[in-house]
């Protein structure tokens, strides 16, 4: 089964400036937490603080839900 598994690695730029190599699972809890200035996609780097990125779901909706 770990034959189809590949080893997948996120290049991260932590906000004290060191870089990482990170398992994608743990980029959303670093995210979370404010750990991380950047990370790199395959279009190119990411600034957490500007770009867009996409949220986790322990962020709430402030909003009215619409859907029927």
């Amino acid at each position: 089964m770990g034959f189809f598994r590949q080893n997948v690695q996120i290049n991260v730029i932590y906000k004290n400036g060191v870089k990482d190599r990170i398992s994608p699972a743990l980029l959303s809890t670093l995210i979370n937490s404010r750990q991380v200035e950047k990370f790199e996609r395959s279009s190119g780097w990411v600034n957490v603080a500007s770009d867009s990125i996409r949220h986790s779901e322990d962020d709430s909706f402030a909003g009215i839900d619409r859907r029927k």
